[in-house]
């Protein structure tokens, strides 16, 4: 019976052909808008700036040293005031370390986050250190650390041209402009 409905429908060719062509029409232009949905990702990853880019690099050696000052204060300071700043330091700092790992990812920028030689260098000083002495550069090298954060986050939040980049800026200011103050930090 299939072939003689085909039979009597002298228009069945036709009406197929007219069907297929307008799926044919619909997948094309599903095509053509998820290409062109995909055209502003691609411009806003070539819209990261150079300063941006350095941004997010020394944001993340800060964040790392910062860690891993704190976990050294937590097992080596002598005073419960600055083991509970290095618990505070590795909390705050490790959710920065997340929130501008997922942002960098989101703006297509590769991120390898590690300290530098110089900064291990430090850490590796910061080891051979205990108990007053320890606290005592502890709270200088933090405050130094943080002097200079604030000051790049600043600049991020005046001068970066992504509205990303500076709420993310502005978000973690008031965590170090707090760690800045817990160790006597001058505003």
């Amino acid at each position: 019976m299939a072939e003689n409905d085909s039979n009597r429908n002298p228009f069945h060719n036709v009406t197929s052909f007219y069907h297929m062509k307008t799926k044919l029409h619909s997948l094309l232009l599903l095509g053509a808008l998820l290409l062109a949905s995909s055209v502003p990702v691609l411009a806003q990853t070539d819209a990261v700036t150079k300063e941006d880019k350095e941004f997010f690099k020394n944001a993340g050696e800060l964040n790392m040293t910062e860690i891993a000052l704190g976990q050294l204060a937590q097992e080596q300071a002598f005073s419960p005031e600055v083991k509970a700043l290095g618990a505070t330091l590795v909390a705050d700092h490790t959710g920065m370390t997340a929130d501008l790992t997922a942002l960098a990812k989101q703006k297509g920028v590769e991120m390898t986050i590690e300290s530098t030689v110089g900064q291990k260098k430090m850490l590796a000083a910061f080891k051979g250190k205990t108990g007053v002495e320890f606290d005592r550069e502890f709270r200088e090298h933090v405050a130094k650390d943080h002097a200079t954060a604030i000051k790049m986050f600043t600049d991020a939040m005046k001068d970066s041209k992504d509205a990303d980049v500076k709420a993310f800026a502005g978000k973690n200011l008031a965590s170090l402009q707090a760690h800045h103050q817990m160790v006597g930090g001058k505003q």
